[in-house]
C-alpha cells in the first residue's frame, strides 16, 4: 500500500480503530413480523449502501444453513460476492488461539492459573509489567492490564507486507507502555494478550501456535476453508478482495486493495483466513463441549463485566450480551483487520449468525455500516 494515501498518524489512529477487537452489537431495534432472512438481508444492503464493495451472512438453526449476500466480491471485475469464500478474520484468529490454550489445560500441560512467567519467563517486563503476576485465565479474558502493541507496528506492517514481525518483538513493543491497570482489577482489550498466548502454546508445545491450530482445530473438525498463515501476505483459492478507505478522505471514497497484507504483525492475534461456514463450526464445537471438558467449558463461560458496557461481558476468548426479548445470552466475536471484517454469534440453544464485509471502516460516512450490519445479525438471531 503507498504511504502517500494513508499519513502515518492516519495510518496509525486506523490501528486503533482497527484493532482486531468486536465490542458487541449495539442498541437492538425490534423485528416486528419480519423473518430473520428479512432483517438480515435489510442490513447486508444498508451496508453495501454504506460504501462496502459486498456482505454476506450465513444463518444456522437446527443444522440448516441459509446464505445471504449484497454486492460484490471484486470490485474490478464485479463479480458478486460469495458467502463461501475465504475472507481474513482478525480477531476471529483468537478464538482458535483460546480454544489450543485451554485444550492444553484439559491436558494438563498448562493451567490457567499458571503465570506468564511461568511460560515466558522475563518476557512480560518494564514500565511496571510484571508477567510473575498475571495469569494465562487473565489473558484470555483481558483482564491481564497488558497494554496494547498493534498501534506501534501497524502503518510498518502494511507498508512492508513480507517484514518479519516476530511475536517476542511485538511484545517488547507493548512493554514500551505502562499496564492499562493491576492484573484482574479491570478489563480492556489488548491483542498483546494473544501474541503472549500464542508465545506460551510454542513454550508448552515446541510448535508454532500454528500447527497446534491445525491439528487440534482445522484437521479435527474438517475446517477446509481455514488456513493460518505464518509469513505469506497472499490469499489464494476462492476468497473476496479485501478493500480500504484513507481515513482522512470522506468525499467520493477511493479505495485501495488490501488483499495482500502483511500477516506478521498480527500473528496469534489476527492472523488467520476462514469461512462463514467454518467460524460458525469453531464457534459451535467451542461453546457446546465438543472440544473441552465441563469444568474448563464452565470456566470459558465464567464472565466478567465490561466497566461502562452494561451490555457486555467477557469470557475466556469471547465476549457475550443479553439479546432482545427471550432471546437470552448471545456469545460473540467479532474481527477487523485491515480490508475485511467478521463478526460469528451463537445463542445458548447452538442457532448461529455470522457475517463478513471485505472493506472495514470505523469512522467516516461509512463507519455505521459494520455496526448497523452487526445489529442486524443479533436481530436475525434472536428471530430465528
Amino acid at each position: 500500500m503507498p504511504l502517500s494515501l494513508f499519513t502515518r498518524k492516519a495510518g496509525a489512529a486506523l490501528a486503533v480503530a482497527a484493532a482486531l477487537t468486536f465490542t458487541a452489537a449495539g442498541p437492538v431495534h425490534g423485528t416486528s413480523a419480519r423473518t430473520a432472512d428479512q432483517v438480515m438481508r435489510d442490513g447486508l444492503d444498508a451496508a453495501v449502501a454504506a460504501g462496502y464493495p459486498g456482505a454476506t451472512a450465513l444463518l444456522r438453526e437446527d443444522g440448516a444453513r441459509r446464505y445471504l449476500t449484497a454486492g460484490v466480491g471484486d470490485r474490478a471485475t464485479r463479480t458478486p460476492t460469495d458467502p463461501k469464500a475465504q475472507v481474513r478474520i482478525g480477531s476471529n484468529t483468537k478464538p482458535f488461539i483460546g480454544a489450543v490454550t485451554m485444550m492444553l489445560a484439559d491436558q494438563g500441560a498448562l493451567s490457567l492459573d499458571d503465570t506468564v512467567d511461568r511460560w515466558l519467563p522475563g518476557v512480560v517486563t518494564g514500565n511496571g509489567n510484571d508477567g510473575r503476576k498475571i495469569t494465562v485465565r487473565q489473558l484470555l479474558n483481558h483482564t491481564s492490564g497488558v497494554p496494547e502493541y498493534l498501534d506501534k507496528v501497524t502503518v510498518d506492517a502494511y507498508e512492508n507486507p513480507n517484514k518479519p514481525f516476530p511475536p517476542a518483538q511485538l511484545v517488547r513493543q507493548a512493554m514500551q507502555r505502562a499496564p492499562l491497570f493491576a492484573p484482574g482489577t479491570s478489563v480492556k482489550y489488548s491483542n498483546t494478550n494473544f501474541i503472549l498466548l500464542g508465545m506460551i502454546i510454542k513454550s508448552v508445545t515446541g510448535n508454532e501456535p500454528a500447527v497446534e491450530v491445525r491439528t487440534r482445530l482445522i484437521d479435527r473438525l474438517g475446517l477446509t476453508g481455514t488456513s493460518y498463515p505464518a509469513s505469506d501476505p497472499k490469499l489464494y483459492g476462492n476468497h473476496v478482495r479485501g478493500y480500504a478507505v484513507p481515513l482522512y478522505y470522506w468525499g467520493e471514497r477511493p479505495y485501495v486493495d488490501v488483499t495482500t497484507l502483511n500477516v506478521q504483525f498480527s500473528g496469534a492475534a489476527g492472523a488467520m483466513v476462514s469461512t462463514l461456514d467454518d467460524l460458525a463450526t469453531l464457534h459451535e464445537a467451542l461453546l457446546d463441549g465438543t472440544l473441552l471438558s465441563p469444568a474448563t467449558l464452565e470456566q470459558l463461560k465464567t464472565l466478567v463485566a465490561y466497566p461502562g458496557r452494561s451490555n457486555l461481558s467477557f469470557g475466556l476468548a469471547h465476549e457475550v450480551m443479553n439479546g432482545p426479548g427471550d432471546c437470552g445470552k448471545v456469545w460473540t466475536k467479532g474481527g477487523a483487520i485491515y480490508g475485511y471484517y467478521t463478526a460469528v454469534l451463537t445463542r445458548e440453544d447452538g442457532a448461529q449468525a455470522a457475517v463478513a464485509t471485505n472493506q472495514y471502516n470505523m469512522a467516516g460516512p461509512a463507519g455505521a455500516g459494520v455496526q448497523n450490519l452487526t445489529d442486524a445479525a443479533v436481530d436475525a438471531l434472536c428471530a430465528l
